[in-house]
């Protein structure tokens, strides 16, 4: 133990420490109704001792090295007179400026933008923007209204001379404004192009100036019975193209599903099977839709391959591509045929009919299950086989082979099963 006090330079002599008191606990008391968390977070311990609460009023942070309260000057104003550019004479006016602001002229004269009004020279005017209903001096003061209050055309009929409209000005000058860019523009002294100038781009339409005004007066002088009975109007026309819309979706289009239907409808007609029988059949073909159309026409190129036009139609379910491909191979059909114009629609029509053929196929043999399925049919008994010996003594047919009804060499067994029957 001395060795140790020695190396930790601890006197001998000096009695043990004893443990270290314990700091002292909060003496504050949770306010009745405080919630203990809200306490808590009032009380902490925030070593000083005791416990001390935290101030619920901020207080400024202390000076840490890189942080420096930012201190803003009061900026000085002042009675400073300033010009505005804006305007053409002298007067000087006054206004309220900080201090730092050195500017002298009115911040927002940028705002006010002229409307550039072209110029003509007497020359051009002789040459060019004669006309007979207006005189040069006319002419003159409209360009000056136009170049004073910046085309406001209501502003100008009113300082124009009484019996112009507000249409005929316009007119007159458009027109004027064209025709001298115009003539500017073929003169080859003058190298501005003025083609793409907005003025010579467009034409003011005096006629649908008029109208416009003329439809738009029909509508304000309007009584409340007529605004009802246009609103009724409007609502019926909604409802019409509704309908229309809807009957668009299902119009019988040339060679589409509604006129295949109706071809097959008809056709079963003839053969003695129509009514509910009809209706049966042709339900759930999908690839009646477009079936019979033509190839579309390759409208967006000049020149084109015949093969192009060859169609391409398939069963619409995957399912059936399998026996479509067999009974095209079955018929001989060539995977491309030569591309003249007799093959390529003699194949198109064999290839839609092949599809419908074995949709319909696969539709009767869906059918026949579902009334195998809700009537079966009972089974004969097996009948118990027989010695050999007695098929030789058997005088009968009832050993002896037959041939096949269809005459092509087959032999069947009377006791055996009947042959399949083919839905081809």
């Amino acid at each position: 133990m001395g060795d140790i006090k020695d190396i930790l330079g601890i006197d001998r002599s000096a009695a043990p420490a004893g443990p270290r008191p314990r700091a002292p606990k909060s003496t504050i008391k949770k306010p009745e109704g405080m919630s203990r968390e809200v306490f808590a977070l009032l009380v902490q311990d925030t070593g000083s001792g005791a416990g001390a609460a935290l101030p619920l009023v901020p207080t400024p942070a202390a000076a840490v090295e890189g942080f420096k309260e930012r201190k803003t000057r009061v900026v000085g104003w002042e009675w400073r007179e300033f010009s505005n550019a804006a305007r053409e004479d002298d007067l000087t006016l006054h206004h309220w400026s900080k201090l730092t602001d050195k500017s002298t002229t009115y911040t927002f004269s940028r705002f006010n933008k002229k409307v550039k009004v072209l110029s003509y020279t007497d020359e051009e005017y002789d040459r060019h923007l004669t006309h007979p209903a207006w005189d040069r001096a006319e002419s003159a003061l409209l360009f000056d209204l136009c170049r004073r209050f910046d085309l406001r055309w209501p502003v100008i009929h009113d300082r124009f001379p009484e019996g112009r409209s507000i249409e005929q000005l316009k007119e007159r000058y458009y027109e004027m404004c064209r025709t001298l860019l115009a003539a500017r523009t073929a003169d080859q002294a003058d190298s501005t192009d003025y083609s793409e100038h907005p003025l010579a781009k467009f034409k003011y339409d005096a006629k649908h100036e008029r109208e416009r005004k003329a439809e738009f007066e029909r509508l304000y002088v309007r009584t409340e019975a007529e605004v009802r009975y246009e609103i009724k109007r409007l609502e019926q026309a909604k409802v019409l193209e509704a309908k229309m819309k809807a009957q668009k979706k299902q119009a019988v289009k040339p060679g589409g599903k509604a006129a295949g239907l109706a071809a097959l409808r008809a056709s079963l007609s003839a053969n003695g099977l129509g009514g509910g029988a009809s209706d049966l059949a042709v339900s759930g073909l999908p690839s009646l839709a477009g079936l019979m159309d033509a190839p579309r026409k390759h409208r967006n190129a000049d020149v084109w391959l015949r093969s192009k036009d060859l169609s391409n139609k398939r069963p619409a379910s995957d399912k059936l591509s399998t026996a479509f491909e067999q009974r095209m191979q079955m018929l001989g059909m060539p995977v491309r045929p030569l591309p003249t114009e007799l093959n390529i629609n003699l194949y198109n029509q064999c290839r839609a009919h092949v599809v419908l053929l074995v949709e319909l196929e696969a539709k009767l043999e869906k059918l026949e299950a579902e009334v195998d399925k809700h009537n079966p049919v009972p089974h004969p008994p097996a009948r118990p086989s027989q010695p050999a010996s007695s098929h030789h003594s058997s005088g009968g047919g009832g050993g002896q082979k037959r041939r096949a009804p269809d005459g092509q060499g087959g032999e069947h067994h009377a006791g055996g099963s009947a042959p399949k029957r083919s839905h081809h």
